[in-house]
């Protein structure tokens, strides 16, 4: 059987003003000028992709933040690994941020960056079963748990306050002891068996599962008081996405309003469960998500330091 090249004279032509606009000129965007300074360089990105979800999401904030209204960020680990806790914990401090909501990996980060200055590799080999159970963090968490969950206080509070009760070098860089002192909710949200401090000799299994469970119903009334605010989802792709939901479910379970959430998730490699949790999922009925695909190093501190530039004095 012989086939014959389709004739293509016939097809049908479409004139440019019919079609609709993919992307606009005004949108476009233009050449940076050296020296300028960092507004022009924001002017000079385009209003188009990742670039224009980026400038939604820092109006988001910048709302939120002018309306009082929440700014919570959920963070896995790899975020403090890239060096972003000293951004994290500024935005603390100038009253950006309103809540945090923290991995087991990324707690045990955060309190070796608050003890050495750094955070260690995980990469050492199974053989010799040295690939976890690093002594002083698990200690310090762990000591912190098992004395807090007797006074019913969470992971969050309960490490928090045995950083700012230590003399260590590094509490400048720590999130969770930044929270602590500025009175901003942290919780924590480990996962039996796969967080070091879980499994650590000197963890306690009731207090742990008592002081855990006290910071998902703190989480849980943070999302009830988040209505028109902003939830960011940072580099945590299993985690914090499905808890986030569970936390939302379980205060509109018992008669919470929650509605109009902006959302995001910033992670160059999130899952599309993921993204499905935090863009759609969480922003039911009314609200409205992004996704930035990107290295989080890159995007949160461009993403916060465009919030600052256009807040200026209103900052705090």
């Amino acid at each position: 059987m012989t086939i014959k090249p389709l004739s293509l004279k016939k097809l049908k032509t479409i004139p440019l003003a019919n079609r609709k606009v993919d992307s606009d000129n005004k949108d476009f965007g233009a050449p940076y000028q050296a020296g300028s300074g960092f507004d022009n360089f924001l002017c000079s990105l385009p209003n188009l992709g990742c670039a224009g979800d980026l400038f939604r999401l820092r109006d988001a904030i910048v709302t939120a933040h002018r309306h009082k209204q929440k700014v919570i960020i959920a963070c896995g680990g790899h975020v403090l690994d890239s060096g972003l806790g000293p951004l994290i914990c500024r935005l603390i401090e100038q009253k950006i941020i309103s809540g945090i909501a923290l991995t087991g990996a990324a707690l045990e980060q955060d309190v070796e960056i608050a003890i050495a200055g750094n955070t260690t590799s995980r990469n050492h080999a199974l053989a010799d079963g040295r690939s976890c159970f690093t002594d002083e963090s698990g200690t310090l968490i762990n000591d912190a748990i098992t004395f807090g969950a007797r006074e019913n206080w969470g992971i969050g509070q309960s490490v928090g306050k045995r950083l700012l009760d230590s003399e260590l070098e590094h509490l400048d860089h720590s999130i969770v002891a930044t929270a602590c002192r500025y009175g901003i909710p942290v919780t924590v949200h480990p996962a039996m068996g796969a967080d070091e401090f879980c499994i650590h000799p000197a963890s306690h299994g009731e207090s742990l599962g008592a002081a855990s469970m006290r910071d998902f119903r703190l989480l849980a009334g943070m999302m009830a008081a988040s209505s028109h605010g902003v939830i960011i989802n940072i580099a945590s792709s299993v985690i914090m996405p499905r808890v986030l939901l569970q936390a939302v479910d379980a205060a509109r379970n018992i008669g919470k309003t929650i509605e109009a959430l902006t959302t995001a998730v910033i992670d160059p490699a999130a899952s599309t469960t993921a993204v499905s949790n935090v863009m759609h999922r969480l922003t039911l009925p009314d609200g409205h998500g992004f996704y930035l695909s990107g290295p989080d190093e890159i995007l949160l501190p461009l993403l916060f330091a465009s919030v600052l530039e256009t807040l200026g004095d209103d900052i705090g």
